[in-house]
Parts: structure tokens; C-alpha cells; sequence
């Protein structure tokens, strides 16, 4: 009698659809482990999410200042559906300016670049597409594609070669149901920058095959060396079709106000497409309105504070290097750019990476990403720690996992 109630319960439930079986976003995903400890009453240190303003970073008041004014005026209404005209023009220009001529219409404004990916993929593939992605790489995509049915195929990044990928494997990769190849540069996870040369071999090779590339380069402004060469411009000569996704996010430290675009290079190549994304991008009426009105003095206004912001990433990613290397077990390379440290754990013994992180949770209350949830083997021992926060909490967590190690 209680197999059948629990039969009926079961049936009378609502169900959720299957495609979202599958759908994972590591980084947000052991967050709920975390905040079990929290509501035990113990203090978790998240070096899971980059948000600068959870370590104390704030935006420039020249991009505040205009949102407040629009705030202020009322100016927040729905605005049209590709974002506010003098966004898209502010885009515009400043794409023109780096070396890839694009105008207002090539441009949509979306919130964050997370959702310029999810409106964009929608709008091109089918079921059972394929998307050629890098491992390790920036999770929302396999968790985008997996929602519409198509296939992520990984191509992998050499952690022996400074993360560069293959060519080779790349090619190796493509088939008849391959629709596009996504470039992360500089990457999240690793924090390492593709050089110039691989990346006009993977234009010419997406051009070869007809494929659309999808340039991810949300940190290409927060680079401690020589920043790569945007793939728009590499492309624009090429006759390459090409959508780089950006955002105000990270380079203009306000992840929460939720500013992206992507913008089209080779518009005349990708036509369809573009109506696509527009009727979909309609279906969800704009992007939140005030704060487009800071799109404008973030692309042309002073810089200044990016410089001290790159400064201080500096000392902490050097102090955290260092960290890493002074514990038995540890070992991780230099950061190009970012805010991540993509550290190895040279022994897991049986266990997986997942495992030893949500270990280390319970242990130490410090909370940082496996690296299988990026697209590492979970047995290689990769975890993501964000190195966003204060020396002295460095100091402390690297204490901490120092001791955990010891006893693992």
C-alpha cells in the first residue's frame, strides 16, 4: 500500500524536461554545499564566482554616474530589443577603432555575455549539432548546448604547453554535423592567453570548413603582458564569420549590472543567423535598460582605473603563485590574465577532483571549482581557485589547504 502511495505521489508530481537532466553549471553548482556549512553557522570562504565586488573592488564613478542620472530621469523603460542606439553605436566605434569596421545593426546589446551565448547558440543550431569547444573552458557552454540537444566535442588546451590547443586535434574533431568552433581568449579557466598565430590557424581552418567562430573575450582588457590581437580583427581580413561576445562585467568591475553584447563581423556571411538572434532577442523584449546608458562612457571614457585594478591583480596572483608552489603537492603556472588560478593536485589516490573539493569544504570552509567541471579529467586533480581576495585571506586559505594536504 505505501509502494502504490508513493507510485500515485510520483505520478501526480509535475515533471520537469528531460534536456535539463543534463544541465550543469559548475560554478554555481556546489554553491549549496556551501551554504549547508553557512546556515550550520560556519564561515565559508567562496573562491568560487569572480565577482570583484565581493572582494572590495568598485566600479569607476564615470560609468555609475550616468546610470544614476538615468535612474534618476525615469530612463528605464523597455528600450528596443538589440539595446539602446547610443550602446550600439558606443560598440560600435570601438570595434571599428580596434581594427574590425562594424555599424549599430551588427551589434546587440544582451544581459551579460552569458545570455549573448544562450541567444546566439539558439538561434544556430539544431538537435544534434556539434560545437567545438576547449577543455578547460568556460562551463555555460557545454550547459547551454546540452539544454538544446546539440553535442559538445572538447578539444583540449596542453597544460604542458602554457594551455595552447591543438590545431591538429581540432581538425581531427570536425564533421559533417559540426556548426562552430568557440575561441575563449584569454581563457577561464586558466587564465592563459592563445597566441596570435594558433588563432589565425583556427580562422583559417573554421573558414575551410564553413564554420561560424564564437570569440569569448570578456578579459581581453585584463591581461598582465601583451594582449592578444581580438580574433574580430584577425577575421575582418580573412573573410571569416565571427561573433566576439564582451561584456562591462570584469573590465569595468560590475558583474551584477549584467552589460554584454556580441557584435558580427562578416554580417554578410551570417544574415540568417543574425535575424535569428533578433527575433529571439525580441521574445525576451531588452536588456536591462539603465545600465546600457554606462556602454557609452565605459568604451570611451578614461582607463585609469583598469591600470590600478591589473596592478593589484598583479600582487595577488604573484603572492598566490607562490603560495601554491610552497605546498607539497600543489603546483599551478602564471596566469596571463584574469583573476583564476587553475591549480593541480599532483595525487587524488581513488578519489575524483569533485571529491577532494567538496573535502576540502568540509575541512577548511573554502570553496573553490573542480576542474572536470571546466572539462578536465576528474582524475587529473585540476581545481579553479579565484585569487580575487586580500592577501591575509590568501594567506589564510593557503594555510588551510596547506594542512588539508598534509592530512589527504
Amino acid at each position: 500500500m505505501i509502494v502504490a502511495q508513493n507510485l500515485t505521489d510520483r505520478l501526480s508530481m509535475i515533471q520537469s524536461a528531460r534536456r535539463i537532466e543534463n544541465y550543469h553549471y559548475a560554478i554555481r553548482h556546489l554553491a549549496g554545499a556551501a551554504e549547508a556549512l553557512t546556515r550550520s553557522g560556519r564561515e565559508v570562504i567562496y573562491l568560487n564566482i569572480g565577482d570583484p565586488q565581493v572582494y572590495g573592488f568598485r566600479p569607476p564613478e564615470h560609468i555609475v554616474e550616468p546610470v544614476i542620472r538615468a535612474l534618476e530621469n525615469s530612463f528605464t523603460g523597455y528600450t528596443h530589443s538589440a539595446g539602446l542606439r547610443e550602446a550600439r553605436e558606443a560598440v560600435a566605434n570601438y570595434a571599428t577603432r580596434l581594427g574590425a569596421p562594424t555599424v549599430p545593426d551588427q551589434v546587440l546589446i544582451t544581459s551579460g555575455a552569458s545570455e549573448a551565448a544562450d541567444i546566439l547558440l539558439t538561434a544556430l543550431l539544431n538537435e544534434g549539432d556539434e560545437v567545438l569547444l576547449p577543455a578547460p573552458g568556460y562551463p555555460i557552454y557545454p550547459a547551454i548546448l546540452s539544454k538544446l540537444g546539440a553535442a559538445t566535442r572538447y578539444y583540449h588546451l596542453d597544460g604542458a604547453n602554457a594551455w595552447q590547443p591543438s590545431v591538429e586535434e581540432i581538425t581531427s574533431l570536425i564533421s559533417v554535423r559540426t556548426r562552430a568552433l568557440i575561441l575563449i581568449n584569454p581563457n577561464n579557466p586558466t587564465g592563459s592567453i592563445t597566441s596570435d598565430e594558433v588563432t589565425k590557424q583556427l580562422l583559417e581552418l573554421a573558414l575551410r570548413h564553413n564554420l561560424l567562430v564564437i570569440a569569448d573575450e570578456v578579459y581581453r582588457e585584463l591581461c598582465f603582458e601583451k594582449s592578444p590581437t581580438p580574433s574580430s580583427v584577425m577575421a575582418e581580413p580573412m573573410g571569416v564569420a565571427l561573433v566576439t561576445l564582451e561584456s562591462l562585467s570584469k573590465t569595468h568591475l560590475v558583474p551584477g549590472w549584467r552589460t554584454g553584447w556580441m557584435r558580427f563581423t562578416h554580417a554578410d556571411k551570417t544574415r540568417d543567423l543574425i535575424q535569428a538572434v533578433y527575433r529571439l532577442a525580441g521574445g525576451r523584449l531588452c536588456a536591462p535598460t539603465p545600465t546600457q546608458y554606462a556602454v557609452r562612457p565605459a568604451l570611451e571614457g578614461q582607463r585609469n582605473f583598469q591600470l590600478d585594478f591589473i596592478s593589484e591583480l598583479r600582487k595577488r596572483r604573484d603572492f598566490a603563485v607562490q603560495r601554491v608552489r610552497n605546498i607539497k603537492g600543489l603546483s599551478c603556472d602564471v596566469p596571463q590574465a584574469a583573476f583564476y588560478l587553475m591549480i593541480k593536485v599532483d595525487s587524488l589516490g581513488e578519489r575524483t577532483d569533485e571529491r577532494f573539493v567538496l573535502d576540502l569544504l568540509e575541512e577548511t570552509s573554502v570553496l573553490v571549482v573542480h576542474g572536470s567541471g571546466f572539462g578536465t579529467d576528474p582524475q587529473q586533480g585540476y581545481f579553479r581557485m579565484v585569487y580575487l581576495a586580500d592577501e591575509a585571506t590568501l594567506d589564510i586559505v593557503f594555510s588551510r589547504l596547506g594542512r588539508f594536504l598534509e592530512k589527504y
